[in-house]
């Protein structure tokens, strides 16, 4: 069966229009972001390591504290930064663990290309479980998730990143036309909310992000218990049972049947037209479902068409481990492997970004 035709038989909620669907995907989903009056400060930069690519590019780190009224929270920020006074596109990674300790972050391999890095650990920004008394949760929702539509910690991740872009807008080295972010599995989750909220961001890629992120919730039957095997995707049930505190409360009463009539995770990506998206799909990766995450990049791409842009390039099947679709203004790539953020999903992204960029 053709991959439009697959589309079909989701059926699947028409988009709305780009302010319908960024207030659905925050009613609904992730909670509206907190409304704060708030202060950042950022201690001088203290250098790590300057000799890679022969002392043209260094990696350091800042401190960035955010006040909140009587209250504050520091975090650490790496910058992998080229020094020769060009600039160059900025990728805004929000990361599982320090980008010089990390199996997600292939560091030396990453100097030799055309783009810079600022990068948090996001359980320095806020702890990724249910207590908001924690990191910046206090501060940005003093009474925690006080409505049904209250941010849950996503929304505190993709606060955080947008603090990330602001720092990154002073550095002489970054091009302010060419910011992305980007993140793996509930980080990519971060980076589509991010970049739907911040349209100061380019370019967004979404590595594995599955349910709740880059993949479609319609037509998912999640785990064959019984056969102790995956079938096709996580279902809204599974995630919100296990991450309660990711999204905000009005999204468990979807729990139950796995659907909304209104809106499906192609709102997401489509509220991010015109600009740039790039999804990442592993092969082996069932929970996720690399078939509901194309059929999501192509759900979405009327979203560009309408504009006159190009959004998947036209393919009509689903694509195989390797293959990668990176001319329209939506991108599609499959690696084979598990869930993983690869050094070959980096190269794709710089590919992507240099395709595109001003």
């Amino acid at each position: 069966m053709s991959i439009k035709n697959q589309l079909k038989e989701r059926n699947l909620p028409s988009l709305l229009s780009r302010e319908e669907m960024i207030d659905i995907m925050q009613r609904e989903v992730y909670g509206y972001l907190p409304s704060v009056d708030f202060t950042v400060s950022v201690s001088e930069p203290t250098s790590v390591y300057d000799r890679y690519m022969i002392y043209t590019v260094e990696h350091s780190y800042v401190t960035m504290t955010v006040t909140v009224g009587e209250k504050s929270h520091s975090f650490r920020v790496d910058r992998l930064l080229h020094t020769d006074g060009r600039r160059r596109p900025t990728v805004i990674l929000n990361n599982f663990h320090p980008i010089y300790a990390s199996r997600y972050f292939p560091i030396e391999e990453l100097t030799e290309k055309e783009v810079d890095f600022i990068s948090c650990v996001y359980e320095d920004v806020c702890a990724d479980n249910g207590d908001f008394e924690n990191g910046l949760a206090p501060l940005l929702l003093p009474n925690g998730q006080a409505e049904d539509h209250t941010s849950g910690k996503i929304g505190i991740w993709a606060w955080a990143n947008m603090r990330l872009v602001d720092y990154a807008l002073t550095l002489p080295s970054t091009d302010p036309d060419n910011i992305c972010v980007m993140g793996h599995s509930r980080l990519g989750k971060t980076a589509l909310f991010t970049a739907m909220m911040d349209d100061r961001i380019k370019f967004v890629f979404s590595n594995a992000s599955g349910c709740s992120g880059d993949s479609l919730s319609i037509g998912n039957t999640g785990h064959n218990r019984a056969g102790d095997k995956f079938a096709t995707g996580e279902l809204i049930s599974d995630i919100t049972g296990t991450f309660p505190y990711w999204f905000c409360r009005n999204y468990f009463k979807y729990a139950g049947r796995n659907v909304s009539d209104n809106f499906d995770q192609h709102f997401l990506l489509a509220s991010i037209a015109p600009r740039y998206v790039l999804v990442g799909a592993c092969s082996e990766d069932h929970w996720a479902d690399p078939v509901s995450e194309q059929l999501c990049a192509l759900a979405a791409s009327e979203a560009w068409e309408k504009k006159g842009l190009t959004g998947l390039e036209d393919c009509d099947r689903i694509i195989e481990p390797g293959e990668a679709l990176l001319c329209g203004h939506v991108g599609f790539f499959k690696i084979k492997s598990v869930h993983y953020l690869s050094r070959h999903c980096y190269s794709r992204l710089i590919e992507f970004i240099e395709h595109h960029k001003k």
